[in-house]
């Protein structure tokens, strides 16, 4: 028996839940609010028969006793492994699961040191002249390791193979891919190279950027016991010394964060992508109270900073709600000082720094607090000369402004909100409800954390909803309906919206909420287009909830395998081959 399932015997998944969420018994199972969402109806089931735990409501996750632990004190698998042993009275030897890891870290430090050759070599010229353009110094190339990966797609396997390595590790290490016929081929080809780091300086993982036009751009090491990129920070291993005495910087990508440390903003790190995830806000917020977010200027830009705005409350008041049931003695919680610089139009943050370090002092010095930026954002979102747009920006703005545990902060915004949309305090109060406003209040005389998400009214899902009105405004496409599944939608009114409407494209007998949503999307206004059109819209709209829904089944598939021993790796790896080559046909069914 591995160790894992040795946990697993020996902990009752009802006595660790209760630890953390009151629990009702409901039949042979226990049911009570789901602590990873705001919810006023319970959706959170526990099952005793089966030790296992499921929402059923906004979130959708579950799992078992790990999956539980991971996701409600925001630690990895090996955390999660000795915090679990621990309460289950098992020891863990030390050297298992170091052994285990060992290798990986030996292959990661192996092709570091390849890609770092092949990028000094004759062969790295192109890549060279690409750094050089981008304003990237030798000492910064060595400081980060830079490398390049071979076009030709097997040369670091077979120099990993010479060094001792097999094919089996390498894969394991996220490093190669695996063919139809079973072959296997290096996963990086002609990418400039990107080593990642954990807090420790090991190379974990790498980020590969693309010389060319190709697609895609940017590609990581395949999820991994060691790699997670969604609980990764790129930089923070050079960062988090600065990052404790000046707070931290969040960018979007590699040569973001590159050219900060070049110049001398070492508290600069990068999330890897357009937002923030909820371990990554988690991992911030464990080492600094001062965020400043400076992510891309666009659009997409904008609502990935409202997407990171978003999961940083959410982590923050999951993380205070915990705190309240555990301690009696309340004290008022510390919001961190979230702030966000704005970027001129058309510049990412590399290109401000090299073209003027003073002016980038100068944005993050300048960047706005997290209302202010709310407050613009939405008033430039909604058109306030029409009573519909105050009343849109009101309704949307109010639910932020009340969850403000500070009440003379509260009110200045509360006045702020009325001068903007021109009203008097009273006029936009009574419009709102004064309920929600006194609910607020009381929630402070009660010396209870808010458990409701400001962000409610922010958190649509654009692919959900414009799939949904595809459908529900396009009968004839009640055909392609059968590939989507209840899964695919991640908010539970389109999960709701979705299930009603399967039974029946029409609205006269669901409830009220239901349909107003199912009105809400058939009224949702779509580019115009063919039936043709329409149909291939569909599809890719199935295609990408799919993809997104395998990633999901990663991450959990990724939870347990570092807990595995190795005899029982080989069955567990199956499964792990199973989805891989189920995402590599959803990719090759986006590039055909």
């Amino acid at each position: 028996m591995s160790i894992v399932d040795e946990i697993k015997t020996r902990i009752d998944i009802v006595d660790l839940v209760a630890n953390y969420v009151p629990l009702n018994k409901s039949g042979v199972n226990y049911r009570g609010l789901c602590p990873f969402h705001s919810e006023k109806t319970p959706s959170f089931f526990v099952f005793t028969d089966r030790q296992t735990w499921r929402c059923f409501g906004a979130c959708a996750s579950g799992g078992d006793v790990f999956s539980f632990i991971m996701a409600i004190e925001t630690i990895d698998f090996s955390e999660a492994l000795k915090k679990l042993a621990d309460i289950a009275g098992i020891k863990i030897p030390d050297k298992r699961s170091q052994v285990a890891n060992d290798y990986l870290y030996q292959i990661n430090k192996a092709a570091t040191s390849f890609y770092r050759d092949i990028l000094l070599s004759e062969s790295g010229n192109l890549a060279k002249k690409y750094l050089d353009n981008r304003g990237i110094n030798s000492e910064t190339i060595n400081k980060f390791q830079l490398g390049l990966s071979p076009r030709d797609g097997h040369s670091l396997r077979q120099h990993l193979k010479d060094k001792g390595f097999s094919e089996h590790q390498v894969l394991l290490a996220g490093l190669l891919t695996q063919r139809d016929n079973g072959t296997y081929q290096d996963l990086f080809k002609n990418r400039l190279m990107f080593p990642i780091a954990n807090l420790q300086g090991n190379t974990i993982g790498f980020g590969g950027r693309v010389l060319d036009n190709s697609n895609p751009k940017y590609l990581n090491s395949r999820q991994g016991p060691l790699f997670d990129k969604s609980r990764t920070i790129y930089a923070l291993d050079l960062a988090q010394n600065k990052i404790k005495q000046d707070g931290i910087v969040v960018v979007e990508g590699y040569m973001d964060a590159i050219m900060a440390h070049q110049s001398g903003f070492i508290n600069v790190v990068s999330c890897m992508g357009t937002s923030l995830t909820q371990h990554q806000a988690n991992i911030i917020q464990k080492i600094t109270q001062k965020v400043i977010l400076a992510l891309d200027p666009d659009s997409a830009g904008q609502e990935a900073t409202l997407r990171s705005l978003e999961t940083s409350w959410n982590v923050l008041q999951r993380n205070l709600a915990i705190q309240s049931k555990r301690n009696p003695l309340y004290v008022r919680p510390k919001l961190p000082d979230i702030k966000i610089a704005s970027l001129p139009e058309n510049k990412d943050p590399a290109q401000v720094i090299l073209e003027d370090p003073a002016k980038w002092e100068s944005l993050i010095q300048d960047a706005q607090p997290l209302m202010e930026f709310l407050f613009h954002a939405f008033s430039n979102k909604f058109d306030l000369s029409t009573a519909e747009g105050k009343s849109q920006m009101a309704e949307t703005v109010f639910p932020l402004v009340t969850s403000i545990p500070n009440s003379f902060q509260q009110d200045h915004y509360f006045k702020k909100l009325a001068q903007i949309l021109q009203v008097d305090e009273k006029t936009l109060e009574a419009s709102i409800g004064r309920v929600q406003r006194n609910q607020s209040m009381q929630r402070r005389k009660n010396r209870e954390v808010a458990t409701i998400t400001p962000f409610q009214q922010l958190g649509k899902d654009p692919l959900e909803e414009f799939c949904l009105a595809l459908l529900i405004q396009n009968p004839e496409l009640l055909k392609l309906s059968s590939h989507l599944r209840t899964e695919h939608f991640h908010r539970m009114d389109n999960r709701e919206a979705f299930t009603s409407w399967l039974k029946g494209p029409t609205i006269g007998s669901q409830e009220e909420e239901i349909k107003s949503h199912i009105e809400y999307l058939g009224k949702k206004v779509l580019p115009p287009s063919s039936s043709k059109e329409n149909t291939s819209a569909l599809k890719q709209c199935i295609t990408r909830l799919e993809e997104r829904r395998l990633r999901w089944i990663k991450e959990e598939e990724s939870l347990h395998m570092a807990g595995l021993e190795h005899k029982d790796l080989g069955e567990y790896e199956k499964q792990i081959l199973n989805t891989n080559s189920a995402m590599e046909a959803i990719f090759k069914s986006k590039d055909s």
